[in-house]
Order: C-alpha cells, then structure tokens, then sequence
C-alpha cells in the first residue's frame, strides 16, 4: 500500500448510485475542509450510513491521512455521545468511513431553539466532550454542524478530524476550525480544553438568544436582553464565564463545566435532561466552586463565615453576601474581633475610636495598647492610622475612605463603586450591593 495511503492520484468520480465495496451513494449530505459525506445503503447489512471520503484537492487528488488520523483517534473512545466509527475500510486506495446517520445536525435547526430542547442538547455535548478530554484529546471543532441529532433527543459530537491529543505540552496547530466558534487562543494555534468549553459557550448563547457573539466578544453581546428573560441568573453567570476571552477564567476541562451547567439549569427543566448522569455521583459544583474562592482569597480575607441564607463564604467587611445579596448576616456570635458594634452587628478591635464597617456612633473608652498580631497594610490619608482592607471609615478619626479599595488577586472592579470585585465567583457587589452580571 506505502505512498497510496498518503495521496492517491486514481480519481473517483462519486455519483448517486456509484458503488464503493458494499455500499451503494444515494446522496451527498455535505462538504467539509478535509472529506466529504454521503448517505450509502450497506447492502450488505440492508441499513443506511453515513459515508465519510477524502475530498479532491486543486489537483482532483484526494488525500487521506486526515480521515486515518480520525480514525486512530476516534477509535480510542466509546460514548454514547460521540459518533462511533460503525466501519473503516480502503476501498480503491480511497479511505472510506462509515457512520451512524443523524437525521440532521443542530445546524440544521432554527435559531432560536426551544429552550428545554438546547439545554438537552448541550448537556449530552458536555457528556461526550468530557469524556473526550479525559481522554487528553481536544476536540478543536465543536460547531453546530458536528453536533448529530438521532431519534429520542439524543445528540452525538462528531468530526474530530483536526482534533489534538495532549501529551505533555499542547503543540501549535495549522488548522484553526470553523470561523465563528473559535476561541481567541485557538486562532492563534495554541487550543486548550477550556477552549472546547468556549465554543459550547458560543453555541449555547446563540441558540437561546438567536445570536452568535463575535470578535471581540464584549460581554454582554446582543441578545444579552433575551438570554435575561429565558434564562435565570445562575445560567446567565455561567455562559459569561464561559465565554470569557480570558482561557484561565474559564471552565478548566468539559467535566467541570458540565457539574456547572446541570448546577446553573433552572430546576424544573432538569429532570430528564441528561437520564445517564442521575444516577452517576457527581461532585458537588458548589463545594468545588467554594473552596477554589476560599483558595484564591483566604489571604486577603483572614476568617471567611456561612452566609446564613445561601451558606456560601462571606466576610465581615462586606455590607451584603456577594452571592445572594442578602444583608441578614451578624457577627454577633462569631466575629473574630473582641468586641461587636451595636449599630452593624460587626467586630470592631478595643483600641478603635470608632467602628470602620458603618458610620455608628463612637466607642467607650478606648484601649491605649494595640491588639498583638494586627497589622494595617494601608494608612489613613488624615490622620495616619492604620486601616485593614475594605475599611469603609478610618477607626481612628471616622473619615470615610475616599480611596477605592483594588487588591490583589482580585481581577475586576465595581463599576459602581470601583472597588475590587471577582464576577466568576460573585454575583453582587458586596460593598456597594450593585448586581455584577451584565
């Protein structure tokens, strides 16, 4: 066989009725960058498939290691929703793939969709995708039209004929995908997991509001107002998580980001959304969302508490929780500072004049000696005393802080209030109560 599986110069001339081994072309479904599809009776077995041939190049040569590389990659998974190779074969030194047959792609489908029918779909893309990359293999591809629709609501990833397998460091690539579900870092060569994670994103946004976001994709995009409306605001938080231009705010990897969409559905589109996973133990999205927050932050918050109405992580300084709004939590009972203002209900230390959470009136006495281990990493501009971070007043001089307070490792600010804000995590601002997404 030797130079034939490379680049065949025998021209096939496919016409409906043409006959290839066993199957017979009825019809040519479609033509992609590498191969084209036809739907074939196995006359052997008396069933229609879908047929996958190398296309001719500018030579009417058609080449085949693309649709071998497939192959070898394809045949390593075995997922309910990933399209299986049904048979592979080199018929007249032409490599020939056959396929389940989809009845049509999502691509085929009107924009908008229905939204129970497009959260069905995702859910089992998500499933197959995850799958794939624990397999340390990238799709590189994932559009509307290498997304197969079968009787019974169930959907198949399919195409993975540019796809890359990891091992070690991801190497730079010359094929990018199709234009309009790629991400900003796969443009340039370099795809990750997360930016398989970004076009499911895409192709989620598209199918609920009717739009497909474009470069530079500013959030929010058009459409933003419907995705509001059919979309609660945990799923709106996650496709703009999602969609975030920046790879490492993202979903790490299709698993992480399916445990975050069947958490983020409104509960009475879940049932049956995804029947294989209900039985399946999956991670609790909340608690690996939660400690990955108290991990980024337990250095610029040093006690985090349960916010008494969602049971996320809240600190003293902040006014409401910054995940469900909420303005109910006291520290009466649990604050670490020696003392509780009677006006916020926060801790406050002995030696402070004046409580720095709200504007309330001043403390008795004072201490003269400084509590040990305190250590202020900014000072007052008035009168020079020391203030901890997210300090609304001065202890020492009940001066309202005029300086925004921007931390690190904090990504974004307030728009409001430019003070420091992570809108992956949060949803409120918990300094100024400002609703964060959007």
């Amino acid at each position: 066989m030797g130079s034939k599986t490379n680049t065949i110069k025998t021209a096939l001339n496919l016409a409906r009725g043409y006959r290839l081994g066993k199957y017979r072309l009825e019809n040519r479904l479609g033509i992609g960058g590498s191969s084209e599809v036809w739907r074939a009776k196995d006359c052997v077995e008396g069933i229609f498939v879908a047929l996958k041939i190398p296309v001719t190049d500018i030579k009417g040569q058609r080449d085949n290691q693309s649709l071998f590389r497939e192959i070898r990659l394809v045949s390593k998974l075995r997922h309910r929703h990933i399209m299986p190779v049904k048979n592979a074969d080199i018929i007249k030194d032409h490599v020939v793939v056959a396929t389940e047959l989809s009845f049509k792609t999502l691509d085929d489908c009107s924009r908008p969709m229905s939204l129970r029918r497009i959260l069905s779909i995702i859910a089992q893309v998500l499933d197959g995708l995850a799958y794939a990359h624990r397999h340390r293999l990238v799709h590189c591809d994932v559009t509307p039209g290498n997304i197969f629709l079968f009787p019974k609501d169930r959907a198949a990833l399919g195409d993975f004929g540019i796809s890359q397998e990891i091992k070690g460091r991801m190497k730079t690539i010359d094929e990018f995908g199709t234009p309009g579900y790629v991400a900003p870092e796969q443009a340039y060569g370099r795809p990750t997991f997360r930016s398989d994670c970004f076009a499911v994103g895409l192709i989620l946004y598209e199918y609920i509001t009717g739009v497909l976001p474009r470069w530079p994709f500013r959030w929010p995009d058009k459409g933003y107002k419907r995705l509001r409306e059919r979309t609660n605001l945990t799923l709106v938080k996650f496709i703009k998580q999602a969609l975030s231009v920046d790879p490492a705010r993202r979903f790490a990897d299709a698993g992480q980001m399916l445990i975050a969409f069947l958490d983020a559905i409104p509960k009475k589109l879940r049932p049956g959304l995804l029947p294989e996973t209900e039985n399946k133990k999956l991670p609790n999205w909340r608690q690996v969302r939660r400690e990955d927050f108290i991990k980024r932050y337990q250095r610029v918050f040093t006690a985090f508490y349960r916010c008494v109405e969602c049971a996320e992580p809240v600190a003293e300084s902040m006014k409401v929780c910054p995940w469900c709004g909420t303005g109910r939590n006291r520290f009466d009972t649990r604050s670490r500072f020696d003392y509780i203002c009677t006006r916020c209900h926060r801790g406050v230390l002995p030696e402070w004049r004046f409580c720095p959470w709200c504007y309330g009136p001043g403390l008795k006495s004072p201490s003269s000696k400084r509590s040990p281990g305190v250590r202020y990493p900014v000072k007052c501009r008035y009168c020079k005393g020391g203030l901890l971070r997210f300090m609304r007043y001065c202890p020492w001089c009940r001066r309202k802080v005029r300086k925004a307070w921007q931390v690190r490792p904090f990504p974004e600010v307030c728009n409001r209030c430019k003070w420091s804000v992570d809108t992956s995590f949060w949803n409120y601002c918990p300094w100024c109560e400002q609703i964060l997404i959007g």
